[in-house]
């Protein structure tokens, strides 16, 4: 008897925490998000700081922060990558609140065993083993807050991100800010205090969402071309980070680093502010060729200034944090949009991120002495990574690749529900279009709209069908290829069209 009441007073307390966190989630439910920016100022501070290295006062190896990159990097791609293969098992870890924090609570003391361990011996196999484990720890907070962002669209994933980075610079600033060993305490609690903020997060199962694409409708590769883009740009970003850190002493990492958080949070309030009062319609491949165009910026800085200097650096770092924003949102849509597991889209996206700046770090490193003797050498690596980043650009991930998988993927709301994608209510060849139980096309707002104005404009039925993609925005390429016709005819289309209704 008294084991049964035992029993039920569990089962309530187990209710009573469940139903706390429900409504601490309904109160607050952009509160698991910031566990992005907890995650993310923990990075900005072991990379872009001496928080880990400087509070002892010791002497620390000048090789100290490239040891630490390369070994946490190195496992955190490896865990990514292996934990997209297996991602059921992988599931069942991350959305445990138990497992989870257990793992996030071994990556804080693995960051405190690194701090501890850096003034010996940056080679000492006791710091290798931390920083190693720092990387398997974040692994698994990475997945965790996937599997939060992978619940929202492209539009709410950004406003969250852009968020989080200042939140990310506001914590940075905090910890450099303290006085030691307070700040290091707090950015080696960061990545446990990214999972605290999810825990209100339930993953609970539900019916699968109608507006869910399956993988094979997205453009041919385009998960693929999108892992290959962000390990070719994270290469690229590595070798100039690898290069910078042994050129600047450890002393110098905060100096600089102050001025790459603060940009990189400035540029993330603009971002923020932009897309949130006046980007109604948000597409985050807008962002792409800005950032590609500041990353090639920072590239060209070495013939101009004869070398690689703490600008060309700082610009890039720059980039590769707005990159990282970009990417994570892209990420995040397409696990919500598409049929493919949140555990593989991030396990395998963030995954070629750590194993892209893992490789290109070793590189820059050992790449430093030529470079140093030799500054041609320098103009040459520069205008060679301009190259690569033009050829993925507009080869391996173009704009119109990344504009047709988001337009496939994401929430369409200017159909407000109605499913069909030709007001004509057939295909590009005459197909049957969406229809209701009873077999009749169901019409929304938006077809009414338009067969309204085709009507009144006197269109055909092609017309008709250019008109609808036209008015959603899209270009006359993809017009053509949508609805197999030639450019040329597409564009008389469009002319009969705006000819026709009246519009110059």
């Amino acid at each position: 008897m008294r084991e049964m009441k035992a029993g039920e007073e569990r089962d309530r307390a187990r209710f009573s925490a469940t139903r706390l966190l429900e409504d601490l989630d309904e109160q607050w439910p952009s509160m698991k998000f910031l566990g992005f920016g907890a995650y993310y100022a923990w990075i900005f501070l072991s990379y872009n700081s001496d928080v880990l290295f400087g509070w002892s006062g010791a002497s620390v190896g000048g090789n100290a922060m490239s040891v630490m990159y390369l070994a946490s990097t190195t496992a955190l791609g490896l865990v990514l990558i292996v934990a997209g293969a297996f991602q059921k098992v992988t599931a069942r870890i991350v959305e445990s609140r138990l497992s989870v924090t257990v793992l996030a609570g071994m990556a804080t003391l693995a960051t405190l065993v690194v701090a501890w361990s850096a003034p010996a011996q940056a080679g000492e196999a006791l710091y290798v083993a931390g920083c190693s484990l720092t990387g398997v720890g974040t692994a698994f907070v990475a997945l965790r807050l996937g599997s939060v962002y992978s619940t929202v669209g492209a539009r709410q994933a950004f406003m969250y991100t852009a968020g989080s980075f200042i939140f990310a610079g506001m914590l940075y600033f905090v910890c450099i800010g303290l006085p030691q060993p307070v700040g290091l305490l707090m950015a080696a609690s960061l990545p446990l205090l990214a999972v605290v903020f999810t825990m209100a997060a339930v993953r609970a199962p539900s019916e699968p969402a109608e507006d869910v694409v399956p993988v094979r409708e997205l453009p041919r590769g385009y998960f693929i071309r999108l892992v290959v883009a962000v390990s070719v740009f994270s290469v690229i970003a590595g070798v100039i980070k690898g290069f910078m850190a042994l050129q600047q002493p450890l002393s110098a990492a905060t100096d600089q680093g102050v001025i790459i958080v603060f940009a990189t949070a400035c540029a993330a309030v603009l971002l923020f502010v932009l897309v949130g009062l006046l980007v109604r319609e948000f597409d985050i491949s807008q962002l792409y060729y800005p950032i590609i165009i500041l990353t090639c910026l920072g590239n060209l800085v070495v013939p101009l200034f004869g070398g690689l200097g703490v600008i060309q650096g700082e610009l890039v770092s720059i980039a590769y944090n707005l990159f990282i924003l970009m990417v994570w949102c892209l990420l995040a849509n397409v696990a919500n949009r598409t049929d493919l597991s949140y555990v593989r889209v991030f396990g395998w996206g963030r995954g070629a991120s750590a194993a892209g700046t893992t490789v290109g770090w070793f590189a820059g490193a050992s790449l430093a002495p030529v470079l140093v003797e030799n500054p041609s050498n320098m103009v040459a690596l520069a205008m060679g990574m301009v190259f690569v980043l033009l050829v993925v650009s507009m080869v391996i991930l173009n704009e119109r690749t990344i504009g047709m998988a988001l337009r496939k993927t994401r929430n369409a709301q200017t159909d407000q529900g109605t499913g069909d994608f030709f007001p004509s209510g057939r295909g590009p060849e005459g197909a049957g279009g969406a229809s209701d139980g009873d077999g009749a096309p169901r019409e929304g707002a938006w077809t009414k709209s338009c067969n309204a104005l085709a009507e009144q404009a006197g269109l055909s039925l092609r017309e008709r069908d250019v008109l609808f993609l036209l008015g959603k925005g899209y270009t006359i390429e993809y017009i053509a290829g949508e609805l197999g016709i030639s450019f040329n005819t597409a564009k008389s289309h469009i002319r009969n069209v705006y000819a026709k209704a009246g519009v110059h």
